[in-house]
């Protein structure tokens, strides 16, 4: 349809063109998208920012921001100016990629070009930054937000970014410290949170659970701490099916669980004889990024040993070294007792 319009010399609207980008982009068809933005413009038809921006942001989900980049200096020079979501969108794509000391510079070069900083721009550079492991870099931005008179302070998002990266590098207590200096801000949240972690603490997971459902109900955002506390809760019990539906709400917000909190959900299912199931878990845990430890691989290695599969435990324990991982004390006890009469592996591996 497009290209008998093309060949009739109609020149499509922008509104069409836009959802057209969009539809290409959703489906990674990025290239045809190009091709078609420089079809319209070509024949003198109007191309504007909203369509840039969802070019831009296609590239960006595949990886290529390196090309958003690129794209954002081409709109300049055809006289489309960017504005806030396009930088947005960059912003998000070069913290995806981990490329922080890059989204860094967008983030400033937004301030010299004259186009203000919204809530979109500080969340997303705020997460980006303290998933990635750099969370006093994350502060500082938070630090500039509370000082922006044209940002609302009363947004949740950013500081549970914060918490997430004191969770991701096992910075406990300072994201309770964190968590205590939001009370001012976020008075219920912070009560809910701090009721619901006292309660996981002391084992009582129904009425942890209960005040989270609360918390959800009013629609307060449980931080990352909060799913790992009552996550391990529903493991301490060996309720794996509430594991398993807290994690997937867990990474639904944006929350990949770390390998502490992992391994609670393999050592239960391991127990329970769901090896299968808790490998599959793994490797998908792994294929989203998540950083294994040696408590990750050592149920597996337990149960086959048990079991007397040396060979298969044998083949977890290998896994776990090739990926630079050191066997704690357990694994390398069960692996050197295998009876070298079972170990059948060619002595090249």
């Amino acid at each position: 349809m497009l290209e008998k319009s093309f060949n009739k010399g109609y020149i499509l609207d922008v509104i069409t063109v836009t959802k057209v980008v969009g539809l290409l982009c959703n489906n990674g068809r990025v290239s045809e998208a190009v091709e078609l933005l420089e079809r319209v413009e070509e024949r003198g038809g109007i191309v504007d920012v909203v369509a840039y921006n969802t070019l831009i942001n296609g590239f960006c989900r595949l990886g290529k921001v390196k090309v958003g980049c690129r794209l954002l200096k081409e709109m300049e020079l055809k006289g489309c100016m960017p504005n806030a979501d396009t930088y947005n969108g960059l912003i998000s794509g070069l913290c995806d990629s981990k490329m922080f000391d890059l989204a860094l510079e967008m983030f400033n070069e937004m301030k010299r070009v004259g186009i203000n900083w919204n809530f979109v721009t500080y969340d997303t550079l705020i997460h980006g930054l303290c998933s990635g492991g750099r969370v006093e870099n994350g502060l500082k931005i938070l630090e500039v937000m509370k000082n922006d008179k044209r940002v609302s302070a009363f947004h949740i998002s950013p500081y549970n970014g914060v918490i997430y990266g004191f969770y991701k590098e096992n910075r406990l207590e300072e994201s309770l410290a964190f968590i205590r200096k939001m009370e001012n801000l976020f008075p219920r949240a912070v009560d809910r949170s701090t009721r619901i972690l006292d309660f996981c603490e002391n084992g009582n997971i129904g009425e942890a659970r209960r005040i989270y459902d609360q918390m959800v109900g009013e629609g307060v955002m449980p931080s990352a701490l909060v799913y790992s506390n009552l996550l391990s809760g529903y493991c301490s019990k060996g309720c794996i099916k509430g594991a398993f539906e807290l994690m997937n709400e867990m990474i639904g917000r944006g929350y990949l669980p770390v390998a502490s909190t992992l391994n609670d959900v393999i050592i239960l299912l391991c127990k329970q004889g769901k090896v299968g199931k808790a490998s599959k878990l793994m490797e998908d845990i792994k294929g989203r990024g998540c950083l294994l430890d040696s408590e990750s691989y050592g149920p597996f290695i337990d149960v086959f040993c048990s079991r007397g599969d040396f060979h298969r435990a044998y083949m977890f324990f290998l896994q776990m070294v090739e990926k630079g991982i050191v066997p704690d004390y357990h694994s390398w006890n069960y692996v050197t007792c295998v009876p070298l009469s079972t170990n059948k592996l060619d002595r090249r591996q």
